[in-house]
């Protein structure tokens, strides 16, 4: 299908110079609908983005690889979600599960600057990463667990954790043999091109690193402990993050792939039926209504997906068999008030503009 009101609508969104690039992929139950990227991957020096840019996914990264390594070790029996956190990680406090880590509830704040505790000469380490992990179970929590729902970077940070102590493996290993490998999609931690490959797409001009960031983490706490994590530290291109979840929908219909370190792709879709206190499922995000909302007004209420600070989306519409994934790398060159404001107003637009077209 020919991009139309999408293509026209990135168009004028990268057009207004703020955000400079766009790249999208929608999928249809194994059918690619429309691919389309537009705009500079980075500035200066000026070089295009094109299908094939990869994109610092940021917390795309948590329904990707948090919950789709937590889905796939329930299904194994290795990971009880209702279980006390605490019964793993002793200064946990015992009233938190994997269920309210998953689901926003935990009552963790959202963020914190962890990687200001850190010695930088360790940053990329070993030690650094056990260092921020211990002082994410430290941080005091700021409301009852199970109770209300804020967005947490911190829970997330626990639940890597638990999940790595409980399967004895980190977060990329399980990743690899539990996602990646079985539904044969190209994401990687970071991004160093191979042979000819394109550079990823250029993020923050960062006032801590003292360089415009390529290739590796925008997010600080990320970077900070060598850029594998389930909050962020993904890369990958709007082909690759659509086509993963195009087989979430139906993972029973992937063939087998031979070499793949797993039989099968774990199901997520009762991760996306599980209501919480807010609008999270279980490391997803759900379609709100009422108000602004990233989806636009014609995404199916069905709907579930996540957002990226660093200016990226995945939206699926499971009725529909529908997935779209929207890269761009809005916080490039700066990450001020004139990008966040600009990715907010671009994305009900690029969604409504798919139904428009699909119409």
């Amino acid at each position: 299908m020919p991009a139309g009101a999408l293509e026209r609508v990135a168009r004028r969104i990268v057009a207004e110079g703020v955000i400079p690039s766009v790249q999208i992929s929608v999928w249809r139950r194994g059918t690619s609908l429309v691919e389309l990227a537009v705009g500079k991957a980075r500035l200066a020096p000026p070089w295009p983005t094109t299908l094939d840019t990869p994109y610092d996914l940021a917390s795309v990264t948590k329904p990707l690889v948090g919950a789709g390594v937590a889905a796939a070790l329930v299904e194994r029996g290795t990971l009880d979600l209702d279980a006390p956190v605490a019964d793993t990680l002793r200064d946990v406090d015992p009233r938190i599960t994997a269920r309210m880590l998953l689901n926003h509830s935990s009552g963790y704040p959202a963020w914190a600057p962890l990687y200001e505790q850190v010695d930088r000469e360790l940053w990329g380490t070993g030690e650094a990463r056990r260092q921020i992990f211990a002082a994410a179970r430290r941080v005091p929590l700021d409301r009852e667990p199970g109770v209300s729902a804020t967005y947490s970077d911190l829970g997330f940070l626990v639940l890597c954790q638990l999940m790595e102590r409980l399967s004895e493996a980190r977060i990329d290993a399980m990743f690899e043999r539990l996602v990646r490998s079985p539904a044969d999609v190209d994401l990687r931690w970071g991004w160093s091109p191979r042979g000819d490959e394109p550079a990823a797409a250029a993020t923050e001009d960062c006032p801590v690193r003292g360089r415009v960031v390529q290739g590796q983490v925008h997010d600080l706490n990320a970077f900070a402990m060598g850029g594998v994590s389930t909050h962020a530290g993904l890369f990958g291109t709007a082909r690759e993050v659509a086509r993963l979840a195009d087989a979430w929908h139906d993972p029973s219909v992937l063939p087998p792939r031979e070499g793949a370190l797993c039989a099968s792709l774990c199901d997520c879709r009762p991760f996306w039926r599980a209501e919480g206190p807010g609008s999270h499922r279980l490391g997803w995000d759900a379609v709100t209504r009422g108000g602004y909302t990233s989806t636009g007004s014609r995404w199916p209420d069905d709907g579930v997906g996540h957002l990226g600070y660093t200016g990226t989306s995945l939206w699926l519409a499971p009725s529909e068999g529908l997935s779209m994934a929207v890269l761009t790398n809005r916080v490039h060159p700066h990450d001020d008030q004139a990008h966040k404001d600009a990715i907010r107003a671009a994305r009900p637009l690029l969604h409504d503009a798919l139904w428009e077209e699909l119409a």
